[in-house]
């Protein structure tokens, strides 16, 4: 597989769903809320995607304006088999 692409397994723990994909590590994590809408099948307007790695019992919030190469915090990088898992939650975004 290409070094820029990464394969992530996206979790939806309130949605009981999660997604499989080969993602290009140089794209802000936060541009995903469209992709998730498409293959979701679920409206996410004012909603904002909060994304987080599980390593043992802590969970290390990203940065979702940057991507996953830009992260400051390098050390979320433990994958479950073949893919690194990333909780995906979303926030109601005020007015």
């Amino acid at each position: 597989m290409n070094l820029e692409y990464e394969r992530i397994k996206f979790i939806f723990p309130s949605l009981d769903k999660f997604i499989i994909m080969d993602f290009n590590k140089k794209i802000a994590l936060q541009d995903l809320k469209f992709t998730f809408t498409n293959v979701l099948k679920i409206d996410l307007f004012s909603k904002l995607p909060q994304f987080s790695v599980s390593r043992g019992f802590h969970s290390i919030l990203l940065n979702s304006h940057q991507s996953l190469s830009g992260q400051t915090n390098q050390n979320f990088y433990q994958k479950v088999g073949n893919h690194l898992e990333i909780t995906v939650k979303f926030q109601e975004e005020g007015a």
